[in-house]
């Protein structure tokens, strides 16, 4: 393991390939230095390998560390999380290419190159990235084949071929430490992240904000009813609730936490099963009016529902809901004056349409009607609406006319609150597409609505969206009735007249979604039940174990068998037949060959203990090793060769 033989121009490319397949992922979220360092140092490795060049001294290897230390700490202003020690493992890892001098070096390299290819898992679990892993973990062990390879160059296919047989032979052991791995609560895939901004709702909205998010394609979460699915037009997923007014913008109060919601439900429950994807806020969705509370979570006294940790890994929750409800019905004036409130010093206009609105009509439900009858008559609804100054309401609701849910459900809590009727604005989803494969409802960023809140003495807080006022098409058929299609993929769908292109995006979202339920959202809840179902219930951790390990030799054992009756087979070969010859040969002047010692740490043992035999031995073992382990053009002149020399060898003695 200690020679330089391996280290040839094509391994070495092979190796540098690896690295570079593996850390190409990661290129678009690295500083554009990092990037400039590892290529530099792959193409010098590169150069070292093809011009016999001496590997850098150990000096010059210290600087380069010491500046890449100081450059990651100037950078991300900290030596340690996830950012800055994918950074340093990656430029290290690159560094360390150029002290390669034997072959124990490569072998560091590869083993740090598997565990710098799961890396990657920690920003993304799709499926693409699971299968681009595999292809990275093939040409590493594809990379160390060719390291390993005696006497010839190992060609492409010659790397490539062992490489996945042995990958697929790891796949037995792979199933039964994914599937017997006693697991934490919590999905398989639960990483510390990083607080970044995610794409989805946040705790404020500001004129513009969801008109953008609703052209987004990306799925938010998934839901599994267990009866008949909803209306579109009930199809209200309750997010963040706005109640503080910021001029410009909405922005969420700091609400208690409350052991118990305070509504009284209206009708039967509806249950339902939502797999959340990761948006790195704390906020979980569910239809209006939540009815139960998902494990680790609270709900707030605005019925918010809220995870005690941000949502940073695939969440799957069980969760039943109320379609029709009284909330809030016995509220008193300190807990709604908060929603009376909103800046005074802009908007003039709008203020004075709601006092006098307030004059005009004396019955609250009577303003709310005619508020809305305005909507309905004299506004547009459209996904991109003017821009706004300084007076966004007044210029909406008097000017322009022309706004996205955000600009209705905005204006609707400004003039009510200016009229003295307490509202909110309440962010989420609304509505979802059926996937016909799978029977799960999609909701999409695409999906992402604002709606109003309003406080009646005898009714409570009554959901009331001004968006239906505008366009119903909305709210009970979706953004795409409303608008048309939004998108490049949504025109040629429309064009489509066969709608293979629906079907298609529907397939590939039943694929992903089993990767999220087997693979991503493998949890221990979801082990259990996989372990119920075969029998293996009421298993604790260490039971878990034990069937773990029997698993792992049971399929061990059955691949040993497998090899071993292989090895069996091959003994019966004209090469070994006539290498058995050779060693009997050896053994009758006192040489005898051990069953585990291999052919060329016998000749190294000839050498040691019968040097005159040494030159004649070399022949005919280098021979067999040809015959036998290198996939030579003619492997018939190759065993011809080798049936040659050990006769000479015979017939010598």
């Amino acid at each position: 393991m200690q020679n330089q033989s391996a280290l040839t121009l094509a391994n070495i490319t092979w190796l540098v390939a690896a690295l570079a397949f593996v850390i190409a992922p990661h290129m678009a979220r690295l500083p554009i230095w990092v990037g400039a360092v590892c290529i530099a140092a792959g193409a010098a490795r590169w150069l070292i390998a093809r011009n016999g060049w001496r590997t850098p001294k150990w000096w010059w290897m210290a600087a380069i560390a010491i500046g890449v230390f100081v450059g990651a700490y100037w950078e991300y202003k900290r030596i340690f999380g996830r950012e800055v020690g994918v950074t340093l493992l990656i430029v290290m890892l690159c560094l360390k290419t150029l002290e390669i001098k034997m072959k124990r070096d490569v072998l560091v390299v590869i083993f740090i190159g598997f565990f710098l290819a799961m890396t990657n898992f920690l920003y993304s679990q799709s499926i693409f990235m699971g299968g681009y892993m595999f292809i990275c973990a093939w040409i590493f062990v594809a990379t160390l084949i060719g390291f390993n390879r005696i006497g010839t160059e190992a060609s492409i296919r010659e790397r490539l071929v062992p490489a996945a047989w042995l990958l697929l032979q790891a796949i037995p052991l792979m199933l039964v430490l994914f599937f017997l791995f006693p697991r934490l609560a919590g999905p398989l895939w639960t990483m510390p992240q990083e607080d970044r901004a995610r794409s989805g709702l946040s705790d404020s909205m500001s004129p513009g904000d969801i008109s953008k998010l609703s052209l987004s394609d990306a799925v938010a979460f998934r839901v599994d009813f267990e009866g008949a699915i909803p209306e579109n037009a009930d199809l209200y997923w309750r997010g963040p609730v706005l109640g503080q007014h910021e001029g410009r913008s909405w922005r969420a109060y700091n609400v208690t936490d409350v052991p118990q919601l305070n509504y009284t439900s209206e009708g039967a429950a509806i249950a339902y099963r939502v797999t959340l994807q990761p948006h790195n806020k704390p906020w979980l969705f569910a239809l209006d009016m939540p009815g139960s509370l998902p494990a680790d979570a609270y709900f707030l006294a605005d019925y918010q529902m809220r995870s005690k940790t941000p949502i940073q890994a695939l969440r799957a929750y069980e969760m039943t809901s109320y379609l029709r409800y009284r909330a809030g019905t016995g509220l008193g004036e300190r807990e709604l004056r908060p929603y009376l409130r909103y800046v005074n010093t802009i908007n003039p206009r709008a203020i004075a349409y709601g006092q006098k609105l307030r004059e005009t009509y004396p019955d609250n439900k009577d303003l709310i009607e005619a508020l809305l009858k305005r909507y309905n008559t004299e506004f547009n609804y459209t996904l991109e609406p003017p821009s706004l100054g300084e007076n966004p309401v007044d210029e909406f609701f008097f000017d322009t006319k022309k706004g996205f849910c955000e600009h209705y459900s905005s204006s609707f809590v400004f003039i009510l609150r200016a009229a003295g009727i307490p509202a909110r604005v309440v962010t989420g989803y609304q509505g979802g597409e059926l996937n016909p494969i799978t029977r799960q409802l999609v909701v999409r960023q695409s999906e992402a609505h604002a709606w109003s809140e309003v406080w009646l003495a005898d009714l409570g807080w009554v959901r009331i969206d001004p968006t239906f006022a505008v366009s119903p098409l909305r709210i009970n058929r979706g953004m795409g009735a409303a608008l048309g299609p939004s998108g490049i993929f949504d025109t040629l769908a429309g064009a489509d007249g066969l709608g293979l292109l629906n079907q298609l995006r529907y397939s590939w979202d039943a694929v992903n979604s089993r990767w999220n339920q087997w693979v991503i959202g493998f949890s221990a809840d979801r082990q259990r039940g996989l372990l119920d179902q075969i029998g293996l219930d009421n298993l604790d951790w260490k039971q878990l174990a034990l069937w773990m390990v029997g698993g792992l030799f049971l399929a061990g054992g059955a691949m040993s068998a497998i090899l071993l009756l292989q090895t069996y087979r091959s003994r019966k070969t004209p090469v070994v037949a006539a290498y058995d010859k050779f060693c009997a040969k050896l053994a009758a002047v006192g040489i005898t060959r051990a069953p585990h010692e291999g052919p060329l740490d016998l000749l190294a043992r000839i050498g040691r203990e019968r040097p005159p035999l040494l030159a004649e031995a070399t022949i005919v073992i280098e021979a067999y090793v040809a015959a036998r382990y290198a996939v030579s053009k003619d492997p018939v002149d190759a065993l011809r060769e080798f049936m040659k020399r050990v006769r000479s060898v015979r017939a010598s003695r």
